[in-house]
């Protein structure tokens, strides 16, 4: 049976059909034409071939060779470098003086000399000290911000114990084989000797560098300088019992007898010299001045000398 209700409801049913119909209808359209417009936008713009380089930064880091504060005689060949170390403690078989030699990344190579004030036991303890803090710091590139932060820890972990001052000089340098510079800073040490082979002289580097000593005060900032070493060039650093050694007579050799003395044994040796003969005629020099094999300091000799380019 036909009733108006069931129109009614048809009608309505026929409507909401076509509404949603029509509402399909438009989204279909527009989805159709935003398809195209990005299928248009991404033909119209074409992808760019970039080459990118990558630039690796590799971190800085050190490697030790050999390190000591004991009585010692030791020759090792660096990047670019040949060294030799000759140690002798005064009265022990260990004192203040520490050298240390290290192999570092971007073929580069480290020295250090530290003299600590005093001699025996309680020299030779704070020398330990300061290669434990060599080990924390080895990685530092620059030799100023390496001395930096061995005085800050050095001279806190001083007043952290007894309280009593412990003075270090140290003088260190990095060599790059690969643009020829040795780069240098001092805390109070005795300023290194440069062979120039080319003229063959001695000259004292590092004038006005002196700086403050290890545990002096924290917050001290190094100064560091540069020179290029050429191929039979030599550094020659020491501690100050090599210059502040008497004659008999009481008389110290001093810095500028020690130059004259470093010279007059390089040229008495034969051609090529070995470094190792150097120290040991060093050495012996300095015994022959003091008049005996007994020494009232610790004495250590680090020579260096750029090797030519294989």
């Amino acid at each position: 049976m036909y009733r108006k209700s069931d129109s009614d409801y048809l009608s309505q049913e026929r409507y909401y059909f076509y509404q949603t119909a029509q509402r399909d209808q438009i989204a279909a359209r527009s989805a159709i034409r935003f398809s195209e417009s990005a299928e248009m936008k991404f033909k119209k713009v074409e992808p760019e071939t970039v080459q990118c380089t990558t630039s690796v930064i590799r971190p800085f880091g050190c490697m030790e060779l050999w390190a000591g504060n004991e009585r010692a005689h030791r020759s090792l060949e660096l990047a670019g470098l040949e060294a030799d170390v000759i140690a002798v403690p005064s009265g022990a078989d260990s004192g203040g003086d520490l050298s240390a030699i290290f192999s570092c990344s971007d073929n580069v190579a480290r020295v250090v000399l530290a003299d600590c004030v005093g001699h025996g036991y309680v020299a030779s303890s704070v020398a330990r000290h300061v290669h434990k803090l060599l080990h924390k710091f080895q990685d530092t590139r620059d030799t100023a911000g390496l001395l930096a932060s061995l005085n800050n820890e050095f001279t806190l972990d001083a007043a952290d114990d007894d309280g009593s001052l412990r003075l270090t000089t140290v003088v260190t340098g990095t060599f790059d084989a690969t643009t020829g510079e040795f780069n240098f800073a001092y805390a109070a040490h005795p300023r290194m000797l440069l062979w120039r082979a080319s003229d063959e002289k001695f000259h004292p580097i590092g004038d006005g560098m002196e700086n403050f000593p290890l545990g002096f005060i924290t917050g001290e900032e190094y100064t560091e300088q540069s020179v290029k070493l050429d191929p039979g060039d030599m550094i020659l650093a020491f501690s100050d019992g090599a210059t502040e050694v008497e004659s008999p007579a009481g008389i110290q050799l001093s810095p500028s007898g020690f130059l004259d003395f470093a010279h007059s044994t390089l040229s008495k040796l034969p051609t090529p010299q070995k470094l190792p003969d150097f120290s040991k005629s060093l050495l012996t020099g300095i015994h022959e001045y003091r008049g005996s094999d007994q020494l009232e300091d610790d004495i250590t000799l680090l020579t260096l000398r750029r090797t030519p380019p294989p």
